[in-house]
C-alpha cells in the first residue's frame, strides 16, 4: 500500500518543430505547457499526492522547481510517518537515454524528492542527440513505459506532446480501463489530437473545453502590442485533482 493518498501517471512534453507536423504547437506552447504542468505538480504536492513520469528535459525541471517549494521540516515529517521512505515523485528513466539524462532528473534524487526507477535498454539501443527528426529507442521506451504503469495508479494526465503521449495513453487504456484519463486539450501537440479522437470515452475527461483564446491579454511596451492566450492552468488543475479525490472518496 502506497504512503500517498493518491497518484498521477503523468504523460506531458513540448512538441518539437523538428518532428512530425501532425503535433501542432499552440501559440507560446513552451510558456503554456510549462504553466500546465507547474500548476498541475503544486495542486498534487498540496493535496498531498504523488507523480510518476519518464524522465524528460522539458519537464524534469518545471517539476524540481515545484519540489524546492516544499519545505525540509515538512519533508522530514511526512517521511517519519512513511514507513518505507517513498517520495513524492518517482521517475522512470530508461539506461538508453543514460548518457544524455538531464541533471534536473538526477537533482531530484540527489536532493531527496524522488526515487529513480532505471529500466534497461533493449537489442543495443542508444539514444543519438543528434537524431532530431524521429523518434528514438522505441524497444526500451516501450519497456520503460509498461513498468511505469505496472503499479498503483489513480489517473492518466496528458500535457501537450507527441507520439510518447499518444503510445503512453494507449498503453494506460489497456492495462487501466477503468482508470479516468484527464487530457488538457489547449496545451496542443498529441493532447490536442487525443481529446478530439477520443472525447466520447466515458474514462476520458477533459476540463479545458473552453476557447481561451478569445480571452486575451495586452501588454504594451515601445509601441508595440503584444497579446497571448490566459488559460488558467492552476485552477483547470485544481479541478482535476479534486475530480481524482473526490471519486476515491466516494
Amino acid at each position: 500500500m502506497t504512503y500517498y493518498p493518491f497518484t498521477i501517471l503523468l504523460s506531458a512534453s513540448v512538441p518539437s518543430d523538428k518532428r512530425d507536423e501532425r503535433f501542432t504547437k499552440i501559440k507560446n506552447a513552451q510558456i503554456q505547457i510549462e504553466e500546465a504542468v507547474i500548476g498541475l505538480s503544486r495542486n498534487i504536492f498540496q493535496a498531498g499526492g504523488k507523480i510518476i513520469f519518464g524522465g524528460h528535459p522539458s519537464i524534469s525541471p518545471l517539476v524540481a522547481m515545484v519540489a524546492t517549494e516544499y519545505s525540509v521540516n515538512k519533508e522530514i515529517e511526512n517521511t517519519s510517518r512513511n514507513e518505507r521512505g517513498e517520495k513524492r515523485i518517482t521517475i522512470f528513466q530508461s539506461k538508453a537515454y543514460e548518457a544524455v539524462i538531464p541533471k534536473e532528473t538526477t537533482s531530484l534524487f540527489d536532493l531527496g524528492y524522488s526515487d529513480i526507477v532505471w529500466t534497461e535498454a533493449k537489442n543495443g539501443e542508444e539514444f543519438n542527440p543528434k537524431i532530431q527528426k524521429t523518434a528514438q529507442c522505441h524497444k526500451s521506451l516501450e519497456f520503460m513505459r509498461r513498468g511505469m504503469m505496472k503499479g498503483k495508479v489513480d489517473a492518466f494526465i496528458c500535457i501537450g506532446g507527441m507520439e510518447g503521449v499518444e503510445l503512453e495513453f494507449d498503453l494506460f487504456r489497456e492495462l487501466h480501463p477503468t482508470k479516468p484519463i484527464f487530457i488538457l486539450q489547449s496545451t496542443g501537440g498529441a493532447s490536442k489530437i487525443l481529446a478530439e479522437k477520443y472525447s466520447n470515452l466515458d474514462v476520458v475527461k477533459i476540463l479545458d473545453r473552453k476557447d481561451y483564446s478569445k480571452i486575451k491579454t495586452e501588454k504594451k511596451e515601445d509601441n508595440i502590442d503584444e497579446k497571448f492566450d490566459i488559460i488558467p492552468y492552476s485552477f483547470i488543475t485544481a479541478l482535476i485533482v479534486k475530480q481524482i479525490l473526490d471519486s476515491k472518496n466516494n
